[in-house]
């Protein structure tokens, strides 16, 4: 039997697990009243059916199943729901998974990630080459979602502290990613200025929006025209492709339209849904140049529909689409980004280390030159969730900003002798170059003799010495 214990203004269960001397009382706190009364009838019925399973020989496969059921489930969005099942399939359920929840200590952790980092194999990706090892970088996924679940198995009083808070993990330095220079970018959109060819202006478009706006690559497959407004666009939704199980089951996720499967008995659907964090619902401006090419996109967009017509053209009032309507995905917006730059083979540009998402990087630290460092500007334009975001993960700063700050160091410090309020030295123009109007030299030359004669006598001395 259980009993409703009230602890303050939260309720408690309590009951005894155990036989003789391993019998032992469990608490289950933090509970609102009608909580407690329903957990007190689940766990009756549960002893009465003889199918409870007590805490002390709870697996950790038993406890990440209930875990993902009743967080995950609920808390993460359909990318985090499957990259973080993914990695507990693949890299917790083949090592930990048979362990006991309450053996797991401190020691076990840091000896697990040893043999990750050194024995394990590797999962392999398809289409991708098989790795020897599994990096670090993986490793720090797998901590990060298995400290946050076992901070929900001390919250369930499963276990009395988090064995994964003070594990030693393997050194890891986060990789930033490549970006274009803004002069290289601007040879991209030259290149992709074609209003004769759909494809290239649909990603001259597509690359504009990124740059202009910072938007993200879900965002621009997600931009309607119905949320463009004079030069300002609303930002509340993203294209993605989800498992259609997960669309149904993860609360979290917001989905505000299902695209049409092409092919039946497909397992994914593609969707537009609402943005991952709040602060990415923005409105984005648009400068008055990508404006004037958007209209340019969407005046083909309006002659493609009537070539093609209703059955032909699918209209889903997306910006950046195929010629036929249908959405465009973020990985096909990489793979033609990265077919334009092959196609363009200019020097400097590697095609395998630039992706889409790159054109964000450089847009970050454009707009935190133009804004002279206003964080805030910059980040509430790109929908970043903090600063930091921008100054440690996006903006690359330029070697000519460097060396203008480095100029400026020797202006204001080094040449005024550590004194910055000093008065800065006034620069004098350069002395104007004379012009000699030929014509005005001789009638001043024939009007005064004795200048004439001086003149004269001044040329003989020259060619004498």
């Amino acid at each position: 039997m259980a009993s409703i214990v009230k602890r303050g203004k939260t309720y408690s269960i309590v009951y005894y697990e155990g036989e003789g001397k391993n019998k032992h009382q469990v608490w289950e706190s933090g509970l609102s009243y009608n909580a407690a009364r329903s957990r007190k009838a689940q766990l009756e019925y549960e002893m009465a059916q003889n199918v409870h399973v007590e805490k002390s020989d709870l697996t950790v496969n038993d406890f990440l199943h209930e875990f993902i059921k009743k967080y995950g489930e609920k808390r993460w969005v359909a990318s985090t729901y499957d990259g973080n099942v993914g990695l507990i399939e693949n890299y917790v359920y083949p090592y930990l998974g048979d362990k006991m929840l309450r053996s797991i200590r401190t020691k076990t952790v840091d000896d697990y990630y040893h043999f990750l980092l050194f024995k394990a194999e590797p999962v392999t990706n398809q289409g991708k080459p098989k790795r020897e090892r599994i990096t670090p970088s993986t490793i720090h996924d797998i901590h990060k979602v298995l400290r946050c679940a076992f901070n929900q198995a001390v919250k369930w009083e499963y276990i009395a502290k988090n064995p994964f808070l003070n594990a030693t993990l393997p050194e890891h330095k986060e990789k930033k990613r490549a970006a274009l220079t803004p002069e290289q970018l601007y040879k991209v959109m030259e290149f992709t200025d074609r209003p004769d060819i759909y494809d290239y202006y649909l990603m001259h478009c597509a690359i504009h929006l990124a740059f202009a706006c910072s938007m993200r690559g879900g965002e621009v497959g997600g931009a309607q025209w119905s949320r463009l407004s004079d030069q300002m666009l609303y930002m509340d939704r993203v294209i993605d492709r989800v498992d259609k199980k997960l669309a149904d089951s993860l609360s979290k996720m917001d989905i505000m339209y299902r695209f049409p499967n092409l092919y039946p008995g497909t397992r994914t659907v593609i969707v537009l849904k609402q943005p991952k964090t709040e602060g990415s619902i923005r409105n984005v401006y648009i400068p008055e140049t990508v404006l004037q090419k958007l209209k340019v996109l969407r005046q083909m967009q309006d002659r493609l529909k009537l070539e093609l017509g209703n059955d032909g053209y699918m209209d889903y009032d997306l910006i950046i689409c195929q010629a036929n309507g249908r959405p465009i995905m973020t990985e096909h917006l990489n793979k033609r980004f990265k077919e334009i730059l092959e196609a363009m083979g200019e020097p400097g540009i590697n095609p395998e280390e630039i992706v889409f998402h790159s054109i964000r990087h450089t847009s970050a630290g454009v707009k935190l030159r133009l804004s002279g460092g206003d964080l805030k500007a910059v980040q509430g334009d790109g929908g970043w969730s903090t600063p930091d975001m921008v100054t440690k993960r996006y903006a690359h700063i330029l070697d000519e900003d460097r060396r203008t700050l480095a100029a400026e160091m020797e202006k204001q410090f080094y040449q005024t002798a550590g004194n910055l309020d000093a008065p800065k030295p006034v620069e004098q123009p350069a002395p104007a170059t004379p012009v000699i109007d030929a014509s005005a030299l001789a009638t001043l030359l024939t009007s005064n003799p004795e200048l004439l004669a001086q003149v004269l006598q001044s040329i003989q001395s020259a060619n004498r010495a």
